[in-house]
């Protein structure tokens, strides 16, 4: 009996790896191939294994850990019932697994093994590269209506592996107002107070160098009182003569906008507005001079739900000056 063992026991000792260690990395989806030469396996059999390690509390680093063995195949037979695992021998002496379609749980370590006494292994570390996917758990919609001088506070957290790397940008504006964008890194960008100048679009990108890279789109919608503006506060005219009063309108929603003479509104048929774009419009009033109650002042009046302008134009006769 200890003959034998002695025996059993030399010829183990013959039994090696080409190396006891290695590692991997592998994009999600792609194929990997674990590799594990043995020199002179004799009668021995090979078996490979995964190890998983779960927490069992705390965080990652100071948490208990407690592991878990996966058989996954053992003298050439595939025993996991994954079936995007498999056996390769390409030379002798090789006893390959094949991982076609890495998944993320495939990510871990594995295990090859000789069943000498005491026993030989070696151990690899599969790392699966995921590329960022932005976590969205709708704290910010993805259009935003907000009122100036409100703060705000954008939230972009991504996932993948390695850890993704987030920056933000203007979409909208040129690119040299980078001193309005929060450091890189950044999974959250607090603006104190918005202003009417604020980009309408802007982005947040999560890169972790595999593609693709992740990205979430904000389109804010500063919401504020009109903005009555006037070119020609002063404008003379003669009797019988037509005339066209005008005034620019910027606001957020959108204004309702009419004009009045000593307290009374001017009907809307005599107004012509232009739609220059989402917040800014020109409002044109035409007027015919019939007879001096046509001169004097105009009101012109815009107001939406966060406040009123108003804004005046004098209308002159030209005998006046």
């Amino acid at each position: 009996m200890l003959l034998l063992y002695i025996l059993i026991h030399l010829a183990g000792s013959l039994v090696a790896f080409d190396t006891t260690f290695e590692n991997y990395t592998v994009p999600v989806s792609g194929k990997c191939i674990l590799t594990c030469y043995v020199a002179e396996v004799r009668s021995f059999k090979v078996l490979w294994q995964k190890i998983d390690r779960i927490n069992l509390g705390g965080n990652q680093t100071n948490g208990q850990q407690e592991e878990q063995l996966t058989l996954i195949a053992f003298d050439g037979i595939v025993y996991s019932n994954k079936d995007h695992y498999r056996l390769e021998s390409d030379y002798v002496g090789s006893y390959n697994l094949i991982i076609d379609r890495v998944n993320e749980d495939d990510q871990g370590e594995y295990q090859c093994q000789i069943n000498t006494e005491p026993r030989k292994t070696k151990r690899i570390f599969l790392t699966v590269q995921v590329p960022p996917r932005i976590i969205d758990f709708r704290p910010n919609p993805p259009i935003i209506s907000i009122r100036s001088g409100i703060s705000l506070t954008l939230l972009c957290r991504a996932e993948g592996t390695p850890l993704p790397h987030i920056r933000w940008r203007f979409r909208d504006i040129d690119m040299n107002r980078i001193d309005s964008l929060p450091p890189d890194n950044s999974n959250i960008w607090f603006i104190p107070s918005i202003n009417n100048n604020f980009p309408h679009t802007v982005e947040c990108i999560a890169d972790n160098g595999v593609l693709p890279a992740s990205n979430r789109i904000f389109t804010i919608h500063v919401e504020y009182p009109p903005i009555v503006i006037i070119n020609k506060n002063f404008i003379q005219s003669q009797l019988y003569q037509n005339i066209t009063l005008e005034c620019s309108i910027l606001s957020r929603p959108s204004a309702r906008i009419y004009w009045e003479k000593n307290g009374q509104i001017i009907e809307e048929n005599k107004m012509n507005i232009i739609q220059i774009n989402q917040t800014m419009s020109i409002n044109q009033l035409k007027i015919q001079m019939n007879n001096d109650d046509d001169f004097g002042q105009y009101n012109c009046i815009a107001d939406n739900t966060h406040g009123r302008m108003e804004a005046i134009v004098y209308v002159l006769s030209m005998y006046l000056l």
